[in-house]
């Protein structure tokens, strides 16, 4: 099936570019428009129809974000392309949606091709976006999103507990659900969730602090959560985790 895409970026070379490595490495891929703003990319969308857009994040006149919130639903995915930019970028992870980076590796745009090639319920998209939106205008309510074997959840932050490293794959512990195993590292969890007043305590655990029930300080010391797990702490992160507890007044300091 052929992917009817568009490009929205507000650099001429960058459109030229990134329609040039499609049409040589993913020969699925149709271009039926290109737009350079914001309000141009809302007519060629409306017009086209297409399944796919590769929009660029900062723009004259409005961003790639703003884009998306012109829309009530969406028939179409999107795999932004930008320059470095952290928040963004961890926006965009938190909601599990396609980037990449300028310049463009010809490596990684088929393989977010071939990532969107084996989805084939172009509606499911509709819910990263949505959720996309929701979490940089509502952060205090964000959810993440959570990829297993045959679903992704969209898990609210504040839910998690505590999430557990486990190789290659965390386990994500919540209030009120099973465990989730998913196939990211800790360090993956920890890099997402740090604004969250998450801390990692051990090698093998992440926490969320607002999750803790009370610091135990026998054998060693360890944290005593919410769901009564008990987590050990690591003597060499051992200050700086009875330090952000002494900062959310959950412990003398």
């Amino acid at each position: 099936m052929s992917i009817r895409a568009i490009i929205v970026d507000d650099e001429k070379n960058a459109r030229e570019n990134l329609a040039f490595a499609l049409k040589k490495h993913c020969s699925d891929v149709e271009i039926v428009g290109e737009a350079a703003s914001v309000e141009q990319a809302i007519e060629v969308i409306n017009n086209t129809d297409p399944n796919l857009v590769f929009l660029d994040i900062q723009m004259p006149g409005g961003n790639g974000f703003q884009l998306l919130e012109y829309f009530e639903t969406y028939n179409f995915n999107v795999i932004f392309v930008t320059a470095f930019d952290q928040y963004a970028i961890k926006a965009i992870r938190f909601s599990a949606i396609d980037y990449l980076l300028k310049p463009i590796n010809v490596v990684e745009l088929k393989e977010a091709v071939q990532r969107f090639s084996r989805r084939t319920k172009f509606a499911d998209h509709g819910l990263h976006l949505k959720q996309l939106n929701s979490n940089l205008n509502s952060p205090e309510q964000a959810k993440i999103a959570l990829p297993t074997q045959d679903r992704i959840e969209f898990i609210p932050v504040k839910e998690i507990i505590h999430c557990k490293g486990e190789s290659n794959y965390t386990k994500i512990h919540f209030q009120n659900r099973p465990p989730l195993l998913v196939a990211k590292t800790l360090v993956e969890f920890e890099e997402l969730l740090s604004e969250y007043q998450f801390i990692r305590v051990h090698k093998t655990h992440l926490v969320n602090l607002n999750q803790v029930k009370a610091y135990i300080k026998n054998d060693g010391g360890y944290l005593l959560m919410e769901n009564e797990d008990n987590i050990a702490i690591s003597r060499r992160r051992k200050e700086s985790v009875l330090h952000a507890l002494s900062l959310l007044k959950m412990i003398s300091s």
